[in-house]
């Protein structure tokens, strides 16, 4: 695996009192050209709040006020790329929309919109996953399926260990094998380090 894999990210899905999506068009790559949901790497020690606050505001000129998490997604490509990207909701509450270098052009776009953009496919998945684009848009008849990111657990200190043995099946004491469960809530941030 290469030095500094996996990198951690979070990402923002703003919307405005248009219900319209802000979305940025990437100006590097990989992905050049495509549209993304702002966001970008977690610094050590930085909350997943403010990594996707401050970078939003580099961005897009925006100043947000995170709200809560959506969910995390996986993209796996080997040699090069494995990320780890935390989206969360968010809504505007100041700046003046403007491109960084990173992004050519930045704007909110209709839910009507949405599909026939040139998404990530990464991107694409998390707005289908949150009921803004159909199953069937007109851009997805004609390519071949992006590959599906997975979603998967993160282990938080101080998750909750549970004997298993209520799913087992009725059988003797002798044949029950317990097998550890652990449970935990979602990844929590506190929104007032984003300021």
């Amino acid at each position: 695996m290469s030095d500094g894999l996996p990198r951690v990210g979070s990402a923002l899905i703003v919307k405005d009192e248009a219900n319209r999506i802000l979305l940025g068009k990437r100006n590097k790559e990989p992905q050049r050209g495509n549209w993304v949901l702002p966001g970008g790497k977690i610094h050590a020690f930085e909350s997943i709040a403010a990594a996707a606050a401050r970078e939003l505001a580099e961005e897009t000129g925006l100043q947000v006020e995170v709200q809560g998490q959506f969910r995390v997604y996986e993209v796996v490509s080997p040699p090069n790329e494995h990320r780890i990207v935390i989206y969360s909701w968010a809504r505007a509450v100041g700046g003046d929309l403007n491109p960084s270098d990173d992004i050519s052009e930045v704007k909110f776009v209709s839910l009507h919109e949405l599909g026939n953009l040139p998404l990530t496919p990464l991107v694409r998945q998390v707005l289908a996953d949150a009921g803004f684009i159909g199953e069937a848009t007109s851009q997805k008849e004609e390519m071949p399926a992006p590959p599906r990111p997975w979603l998967f657990p993160v282990a938080i200190a101080g998750a909750n260990h549970q004997s298993s043995a209520r799913c087992v099946p009725r059988v003797s004491r002798r044949q029950v094998r317990r097998t550890p469960v652990y449970r935990q809530a979602l990844l929590v941030f506190d929104s007032r380090l984003a300021e």
